[in-house]
């Protein structure tokens, strides 16, 4: 101690200079502090020391890692690092975003054909709705299927923002670093409630895409010659499962996320929109459903579909709470603010019609309009209070909104289907 101290007072009166550590080598203890207050002693030198030690420091990292990552490969581990092309995938990412959403944007259009477009946009929605089946087996799976999502937020694993994050320096065995490198944790728990958001804006587009196609067709032809037995049959199916459904939620167990998806499985049929089909023949049953019964049917399968989104219990989440670009976070507080002004102003304007209490079909044409735009609004606010919301479906819920327009005091509503995207 008395040697540093006075190498310290030696140091601030007489400077060393650069020979002096180039011709005597000290042992290495005793050269580290006298190179540590040469530095001191002169600024300019002591920027180049740090950088040389960062320099040291860098590369001793980088070998450290390409080794670890050599041992990882010998062991059969290189299924879990990703390739250098990774980072080449990650750039071309928004590209191929753009191009998905405007492909299913694309198909969509279909839908404003109506009748001469619909059986193109019915044939996607059940080949959707069966993916978001499969989607929910499988997750269903992963949580169990009679385990309450009752987990606390600090238990869920952090994602990791690159695979080599986790590489320190310590010493670990391999067992902790495949749990390293793992891919990025998906929540099942997540990944079950956008396959059941996503069912139920499927089931609303075909729903209500149908309901106005089909009140079209009967004020063009009101004496249809075709009977729609099998088809009021199928919609008051339709309707029965969701009022069976609403009823038994109460006394299941966890989210109705996951109540729906088990349900589901027992009741394929459950949120299923059957596909309108008339016929000229007869079935040989004295009781033939025509075309304004069917409508009927319809009508009420529409108020059941209002009543199931009502009953959900809305929980409230808050866009900054959320995972991803600050771009993104900024759409989704704006498509909030936006779906809070359309939906004040519709339930103004509900208020003041004369269906406001009734809970049965309203018979104004203008009534109506704003009861689909009110489920419009109900759906659309269920995607976003989702946990994940994707770049394409926060396009799809912009669509939705561009379809609601207020101008010049009057309600006017687009009833062409844009199906929710995969």
């Amino acid at each position: 101690m008395e040697f540093f101290k006075l190498s310290k007072f030696r140091n601030a009166h007489n400077p060393v200079p650069e020979n002096v550590t180039q011709n005597h080598q000290p042992d290495e203890g005793i050269g580290r502090d006298i190179s540590y207050f040469v530095s001191n002693s002169h600024p300019e030198n002591n920027i180049e020391v740090k950088d040389e030690e960062e320099d040291d420091d860098d590369d001793f990292i980088t070998n450290e890692v390409k080794r670890r990552l050599k041992e990882l490969r010998r062991n059969s581990f290189m299924v879990l690092i990703p390739e250098e092309s990774a980072l080449a995938d990650e750039e071309e990412e928004g590209e191929e975003g753009e191009s998905s959403s405007s492909e299913w944007r694309n198909v969509e259009m279909e839908g404003r054909q109506f009748w001469s477009g619909f059986d193109a946009v019915y044939d996607i929605y059940c080949e959707r709705m069966l993916f978001f089946d499969r989607s929910s087996v499988q997750h269903l799976q992963e949580v169990g299927s009679h385990v309450p999502s009752t987990r606390s937020p600090r238990s869920a694993p952090k994602k990791l923002a690159s695979p080599l994050g986790c590489l320190s320096l310590r010493n670990f065995d391999a067992q902790e670093e495949v749990e390293c490198l793992q891919k990025p944790y998906s929540d099942p728990y997540h990944d079950l409630e956008t396959a059941y958001v996503a069912q139920v804006c499927l089931t609303w587009e075909v729903l209500h895409c149908q309901f106005t196609q089909f009140s079209q067709k009967i004020s063009q032809q009101p004496e249809s010659p075709n009977s729609y037995n099998h088809s009021a049959q199928l919609f008051q199916q339709f309707q029965v499962l969701l009022q069976r459904f609403v009823e038994n939620e109460p006394f299941g167990v966890g989210s109705r996320s996951e109540i729906y998806a088990r349900t589901r499985i027992s009741l394929p049929k459950l949120l299923q929109v059957p596909k309108i089909q008339g016929t000229n023949e007869k079935d040989g049953s004295d009781l033939i459903v025509g075309a304004h019964d069917l409508l009927k049917v319809i009508e009420g399968s529409i108020l059941s579909f209002h009543e199931f989104m009502k009953k959900e219990k809305e929980k409230i989440v808050s866009a900054r709470s959320r995972l991803g670009s600050q771009s993104h976070i900024s759409s989704l507080e704006h498509l909030q603010s936006l779906l809070d002004k359309k939906a004040m102003k519709l339930k103004m304007m509900w208020k003041k019609r004369q269906s406001y209490r009734k809970k049965s079909w309203p018979t104004a044409t203008k009534d109506v309009e704003l009861l689909l735009g009110l489920v419009d609004v109900k759906v659309v606010s269920r995607v976003v209070r989702s946990a994940k919301v994707s770049k394409e479906q926060l396009l799809w819920c912009q669509e939705k909104m561009k379809k609601l327009d207020f101008s010049d005091g009057n309600f006017l509503r687009d009833p062409s289907p844009i199906l929710f995207p995969c």
